[in-house]
């Protein structure tokens, strides 16, 4: 499969589990070769692995990572920002270059603020797209350009679906698919566990409710039908199911959901530092 030529260089600084996913995918996709990919990492252990893995060249320098970069996917974690997006880093790095940020919590204008002067997208992945089933959201400032933009979104979208809003929807959507794969983990072990005290085995339980929210997801994206419409699909007037759906009402797991996304919303505002 040839490489898309539109997508140039591409330097990763910082490339950890999610970096990696996305590493993954545009090489599967054949959206660029190996030898167009530069990484930033600064342990041997993991410039060794991706070097083995993924054939692409990996340096301990970041400023050389950079080096006629056209896109540079910033890949490390928020808390890490300060530390790695230094003055000397913000300026090896190409005038051309398309700023690409997957860190949580850190805005369009935080980054203009340390790297000046540069297109800069925001892009709100999942976990999910480590299996090319990701939901990514893509905001940009006014200096990216249309053909960026499109870049942009085919990176992603060969690990899984995109859109792309205002920058102003970013903390929200965090809150619901940035941290839902947590949410809907903890769901699947906890009706997993259920299973078990109804007497099945660990490993079956696990695999029932997995595949029962895989294919409830898939089965809500694919109809485009509301969510109450499948539900009341599977929901006969006083059956079994909603005896159980009426049980998960009294135990509040609705209003669950509801704070879990404001307790996220408002986490995120303190770690930009503004609560």
């Amino acid at each position: 499969m040839g490489k898309i030529k539109t997508i140039g260089n591409v330097a990763f600084i910082g490339c950890g589990a999610m970096g990696e996913a996305i590493l993954k995918g545009i090489l599967k996709a054949g959206l660029l070769a190996k030898e167009d990919v530069r990484v930033g990492v600064p342990t041997i252990v993991r410039r060794e692995y991706l070097t083995k893995q993924y054939a692409v060249k990996c340096f301990e320098d970041n400023k050389e990572a950079v080096a006629d970069a056209d896109f540079v996917v910033l890949a490390v974690k928020p808390q890490m920002a300060k530390t790695v997006l230094t003055p000397e880093f913000a300026k090896a790095i190409p005038a051309k270059a398309t700023i690409v940020s997957i860190m949580s919590s850190i805005d369009i204008s935080m980054i203009q603020a340390m790297i000046p002067d540069r297109a800069i997208v925001r892009v709100m992945p999942n976990t999910p797209l480590a299996v090319g089933a990701g939901m990514s959201a893509i905001a940009h400032d006014t200096m990216t350009s249309q053909k960026a933009l499109e870049t942009v979104k085919n990176i992603f979208g060969s690990c899984g679906e995109v859109v792309v809003l205002p920058e102003s929807s970013m903390e929200a959507v965090s809150a619901i698919s940035g941290c839902g794969p947590g949410y809907c983990f903890v769901l699947i072990d906890a009706l997993a566990d259920a299973g078990v005290m109804a007497g099945l085995p660990r490993k079956l339980a696990i695999q029932l409710a997995a595949q029962t929210f895989a294919g409830s997801g898939k089965m809500a994206v694919e109809t485009g039908l509301h969510p109450a419409q499948l539900r009341d699909q599977v929901t006969s007037p006083g059956g079994t199911t909603i005896a159980g759906i009426h049980a998960m009402e009294l135990h509040g797991v609705r209003g669950a959901m509801y704070d879990a996304v404001q307790a996220v919303i408002a986490r995120s505002e303190a770690l930009k530092g503004n609560k």
